[in-house]
């Protein structure tokens, strides 16, 4: 095919072809070191300056007094173990759960699949801040639901407001993100290998121990060490739960260093802790990839021969769905009612029949009337539009070049993976201050809040449209350029219409996200550039405001909702 092609245009189209495709890789490694680069390297800059109460473009001359203060302070052991302890709390309780899940949904034969396995999902559609508002009301000692019934059963008394609460709400939170990963894998294994130990006269627990679980061990590990470095991002749930008892992990110590209730901005430590926690989720990053690049050596799904015969409960199947039932009632639907309860509420009361006289949608109407929220509003839907449609353009821009540009594209695609380093409180910093020091009027707008957002789901997002593009067959872009059509005809008639589904789902997935962002939303907000979740934890943090607070959750977790639903139905999958 490549001779007829230089038959047609000798010397010409390849040499034309290959400065497009230079041009291309180019504008990309600046869009990207603007991006992604920049931003880091005023981090960097501004960690080295001494700058407690100035920006740190103010200070002249470096130090490394903030590291050196962060590494002798008794406050970073207290810190380091509590996120220590959140992050292997979170993983090993959203292991637990999401493994099995994955072997019941996909190895066994519990009746009520079809129900259950949604609705193990359904945190998905709930922003991390809807969700660690609705646990305060289920499980707060005082009036909450939970708390009240655990204390009559059990005599003892639960405090959402713990380490061990951060770390149920949190990994209850990563449960549906490892279940997709892991999914796949006990689906596709071969249950040959545990017929030929039940043959060697295995017992189930025997077979799981000694055949399941290596096999699957390679995916169980690389979706640990992703949701290691998504626990060390983690900043809504820490932050609401922890911060009314002063319990800091990393990112909600960048944030509380940032903009503390005293109001005296500490910025060179905000920017040293930053550093320090992008070292910590590098180190994760590369054990993660390391996982999956090696995760062929356990492949263990042939062409040939295999057969899907589900495991066989027997006795076991109505308690375990009992089980698996409970779960999704106590972790996913109790929340969610008392968040619609106390939205009805006209204060916060316990939910008894003797109440519901008192329900009314007052909450509901005093803050739409609140002009605070119509513009809180508005902001919030151009921004989540505006990010999606800029990471979905360059995210397909993206993943073509490290599909076509050769070397360079994807080395270029390899680099973008350095933003799942920088968690999203850190990247929130580090834009912050570039953009207090560059000349552009872009801080205090809605602008400054896209440009972090677009930056944060580009790596993601490209992958996604990568992996359309790598199962289109070259053949048929050859034959568009026999045909005499130019690259950019090629690209417009024949890739974007086949990777379309793709670069959409991505487009709605980027939009579903971006609607419930905390973090960078509100690092980056002022008066003007509000959005509804910042205006969520503003009703927490300085009113306590619950009831009107629940209504504005709602709200905003039926928005989620309906986007993560339209995802789903468009047959999105999440890849990494």
């Amino acid at each position: 095919m490549q001779s007829v092609t230089q038959q047609l245009s000798p010397g010409v189209r390849p040499k034309r072809r290959d400065r497009v495709l230079v041009g291309v890789n180019i504008a990309i490694g600046v869009i990207l070191a603007y991006l992604v680069l920049f931003p880091l390297g005023m981090l960097i800059y501004s960690s080295l300056k001494d700058s407690e109460l100035k920006l740190p473009f103010e200070i002249p001359g470096f130090t490394l007094g903030n590291f050196t203060n962060i590494l002798t302070s008794h406050r970073l052991a207290e810190v380091a173990l509590n996120s220590l302890i959140f992050v292997l709390g979170t993983v090993a309780v959203a292991l637990v759960i999401s493994v099995s899940l994955a072997y019941l949904f996909e190895r066994t034969d519990i009746p009520g699949r079809r129900f259950l396995a949604p609705s193990t999902l359904a945190p998905m559609a709930v922003p991390a801040t809807v969700m660690a508002v609705a646990w305060v009301l289920t499980a707060n000692p005082a009036n909450g639901p939970l708390a009240i019934l655990v204390e009559r059963v059990f005599g003892f008394t639960v405090d959402i407001y713990s380490l061990p609460g951060m770390i149920l709400v949190a990994g209850i939170f990563g449960v549906p993100g490892m279940y997709i990963m892991l999914a796949p894998t006990f689906a596709r294994l071969n249950l040959e290998f545990e017929e030929a130990a039940a043959t060697s006269g295995a017992g189930w627990l025997t077979r799981t121990r000694k055949v399941v679980l290596p096999l699957t061990l390679p995916a169980i590990t690389a979706a640990s060490m992703m949701l290691v470095v998504i626990a060390l991002e983690e900043f809504a749930i820490p932050a609401i739960l922890g911060m009314p008892d002063q319990i800091f992990v990393f990112a909600s110590l960048v944030q509380a260093a940032l903009q503390p209730p005293s109001g005296q901005s500490n910025y060179g430590q905000a920017s040293a802790y930053g550093v320090l926690l992008v070292l910590l989720s590098l180190v994760m990053i590369a054990v993660y990839r390391r996982q999956t690049r090696e995760s062929h050596r356990f492949q263990v799904v042939g062409g040939k021969g295999y057969r899907a015969t589900p495991v066989r409960l027997g006795r076991w199947r109505v308690p375990v769905v009992v089980i698996v039932t409970l779960y999704v009632l106590v972790a996913i639907i109790v929340p969610i009612l008392t968040l619609i309860w106390t939205s009805l509420t006209p204060f916060l009361q316990p939910i008894r029949l003797g109440s519901f006289g008192s329900l009314s949608f007052a909450n509901y109407a005093a803050i739409f009337a609140n002009p605070a929220l119509s513009h809180a509003l508005f902001n919030t839907v151009v921004i989540s539009l505006v990010t999606a449609t800029l990471t979905a353009g360059f995210a397909f821009w993206l993943a073509l070049a490290s599909t076509r540009g050769g070397r360079v594209g994807k080395a270029l695609f390899d680099l973008s993976f350095l933003v799942f380093a920088i968690p999203s409180v850190v990247l929130g910093v580090a834009v912050l201050f570039l953009y207090l020091f560059l000349p552009f009027r872009v801080y205090g707008t809605i602008w400054i809040i896209v440009i972090a957002l677009t930056t944060r789901y580009i790596p993601r997002g490209s992958r996604m449209i990568q992996t359309s593009l790598l199962q289109l067959d070259g053949g048929l872009e050859e034959v568009g350029r026999v045909s005499g059509a130019t690259t950019g005809t090629v690209l417009r008639r024949i890739v974007f219409p086949l990777a379309a589904p793709a670069v959409s789902r991505t487009w709605l997935w980027v939009f579903a996200n971006a609607l419930g962002e905390l973090p960078i939303a509100l690092l980056l907000s002022s008066s003007d550039n509000r959005t509804v979740v910042v205006l969520l934890w503003d009703m927490i943090g300085e009113s306590a405001n619950y009831p009107e607070a629940s209504a504005l959750a709602v709200l905003l977790l039926a928005l989620s909702a309906v986007s993560v639903w339209w995802v789903n139905r468009r047959g999105f999958q999440q890849h990494m």
